[in-house]
């Protein structure tokens, strides 16, 4: 089993804040605000969806369930994640469009755009395969107080068929730490993951690649991220046995710290009841 030492997990360091596990998070956003910046302005709603210009040549059609579906609205921004079957019968990379309403069912502008674009994490979903998603706006980007959020198929883009990676043996270590210098009593402070990758088939995988998904005791997903085990910025996060591709047939142990500090409020309020890994060879 891999020994997690990192600065990240350790007891003496619980009480710091490490920004790399919401590191897609603040991406999405600083792209968002950026874009919004760029966008028609507010009551003008734009025809084509906010991050339009992102999506490939050649993206079509394609065939996609949305599972796992959650929304919410924290600290003056909305967000929206889950998980997307691709139901296709296609090796694809897929695009997601997210509309919002409001309490009345009227439809809402993001960033004066009737909807908007964003990317599923996998680069590589198989036919039947699973790929999660998370992105959030500012309020002040959205032409009202969204109540409902529906996500659709934008469209997807064929890629080659590749390696199947799996993930196995997934669990959790509660990490607890007393409440108050001195007192007895102890609260959650952070999860410690272990897993084990898996890729099963003959043909090697080059860059694999993890999505992590937190789902609250409630059973609702309130987290997702992608994971890049070889980015050095996730070395403090990620602990393998060995890094770079993978061969045929190879598993790899897996530990993945998560502190609840730069998570969701409804997980620090909460906990962690799960936790799912899925894999993919990046293209």
């Amino acid at each position: 089993m891999v020994q997690i030492a990192c600065n990240y997990c350790s007891m003496a360091n619980l009480s710091e804040i490490c920004p790399k596990i919401v590191l897609m998070r603040h991406i999405l956003t600083i792209v968002v605000l950026c874009l919004i910046a760029g966008c028609q302005s507010a009551g003008k709603k734009a025809e084509k969806p906010l991050n339009a210009e992102l999506l490939p040549a050649g993206i079509a059609p394609s065939r996609i369930r949305i599972t796992d579906l959650n929304y919410w609205t924290e600290q003056g921004q909305f967000f929206v994640t889950g998980v997307c079957v691709n139901e296709s019968g296609a090796w694809e990379q897929i695009w997601l469009n997210v509309a919002l309403t409001d309490e009345q069912g009227r439809a809402l502008s993001v960033g004066g755009a009737a909807s908007a674009v964003i990317p599923a994490f996998s680069s590589a979903v198989p036919p039947m395969g699973r790929t999660s998603f998370f992105a959030g706006w500012p309020l002040s980007g959205i032409s009202g107080v969204p109540a409902a959020c529906t996500v659709r198929e934008e469209g997807s883009l064929k890629v080659a068929p590749g390696a199947i990676l799996l993930t196995e043996n997934v669990g959790g270590v509660r990490m607890m730490v007393p409440e108050a210098p001195g007192m007895p009593t102890s609260v959650e402070a952070a999860w410690q993951i272990s897993a084990v990758l898996n890729n099963p088939l003959p043909q090697s995988a080059r860059h694999p690649k993890l999505e992590l998904l937190l789902y609250g005791t409630d059973n609702k997903l309130w987290f997702s991220t992608l994971l890049d085990p070889d980015d050095p910025q996730y070395k403090s996060l990620i602990v393998s046995e060995k890094a770079g591709p993978m061969a045929g047939g190879e598993k790899r142990e897996l530990g993945i710290s998560v502190h609840y500090d730069q998570l969701p409020a409804a997980l620090r309020e909460k906990k962690i009841g799960r936790v799912e890994l899925l894999a993919f060879d990046a293209r």
